[in-house]
C-alpha cells in the first residue's frame, strides 16, 4: 500500500511539473493589452483584418471586452465578414449574451459560404450548433 501511495505521489507531480512550464505569452497581460493598442493605434484606418485581430485576442485574454466590441465593430463597418462576425459571436459568448451568439455565427456562416476554407467552416458551425441549442 505504501509503494502505491508512493508511486501514485510521484506520478501526480510529474504530470504537475509538465503545466508548470506553459507559454506566458498566452496569457493576458498589460503589457500585452498595451501591445493591442498600439497596434490598433498604428493600423490604417480601414484595415479590418488589424482591428478584427485585435478584437479576437481581447475576447479570448476576456480582457477589455468594450474595447474589443468597439474594434469589432469598426472591422465590420468596413468590411462585413466571417472572421468578424466570427469574433463578434465569440463577444457575445463571453458577455453571456448566447442567443446573440448563435445568430452571429449563422450570419458568419452565411457571409463565408463560398469564401472560407473547409477548417474556418468546420469551426463556424460546431459554434453556432453548440450555442443554438435551447
Amino acid at each position: 500500500m505504501k509503494k502505491l501511495f508512493i508511486s501514485l505521489t510521484v506520478a501526480l507531480l510529474s504530470v504537475t511539473a509538465s503545466f508548470a512550464n506553459t507559454s506566458d505569452l498566452e496569457l493576458p497581460t498589460e503589457e500585452n493589452n498595451a501591445k493591442l493598442v498600439k497596434m490598433i493605434k498604428e493600423a490604417d484606418a480601414n484595415d479590418y483584418i488589424t482591428y478584427t485581430d485585435a478584437a479576437r485576442l481581447a475576447v479570448n485574454w476576456n480582457g477589455d471586452l468594450e474595447l474589443a466590441k468597439e474594434w469589432v465593430n469598426h472591422a465590420l463597418s468596413i468590411q462585413e465578414n466571417s472572421l468578424s462576425l466570427e469574433v463578434l459571436g465569440d463577444y457575445y459568448v463571453r458577455t453571456g449574451q448566447v442567443e446573440k451568439a448563435a445568430t452571429t455565427y449563422l450570419n458568419a456562416i452565411e457571409k463565408g459560404i463560398k469564401k472560407i476554407d473547409q477548417e474556418d467552416m468546420n469551426r463556424l458551425q460546431r459554434k453556432a450548433l453548440v450555442y443554438a441549442r435551447k
